[in-house]
């Protein structure tokens, strides 16, 4: 299957990848491939590019957040293993457990909850 690539400016530094595929998929659809080199951004997808597509992955391009450290955390911690999974859940079970045996219980924390509170800390480091 041939592919078709078309190559994006960008001032700065280089783009967060993760949030910059989550803005361009509705525009484009699966399955794309990106890559970066200093002040571009290579976009590559099956299907012939259209201008409202590149126009929108422009925008997108210009518009994505840049990587840091803390997004790269952010999405090292999106992209756990199942076995890095069960080790924060099992922890979790196991606050909870303390949690509802308290004099005054308190409700359980939900998973989403926990891996919530574990990327804001990560983008505060």
């Amino acid at each position: 299957m041939p592919l078709f690539a078309q190559a994006f400016t960008r001032a700065g530094g280089d783009p967060d990848l993760s949030a910059l595929a989550t803005a361009i998929r509705p525009t484009i659809g699966d399955p794309f491939y990106l890559g970066v080199s200093p002040g571009v951004v290579t976009v590559q997808k099956p299907s012939v590019w259209t201008g409202p597509q590149t126009t929108a992955v422009q925008a997108a391009v210009t518009a994505a957040p840049a990587q840091t450290t803390q997004t790269d955390a952010q999405n090292a911690i999106d992209d756990m293993s199942i076995f890095q999974k069960a080790i924060v859940l099992a922890i979790i079970d196991q606050l909870n457990v303390i949690r509802a045996a308290l004099p005054s219980p308190l409700g359980p924390i939900t998973v989403p909850q926990a891996i919530a509170a574990v990327r804001a800390k990560a983008g505060t480091l």
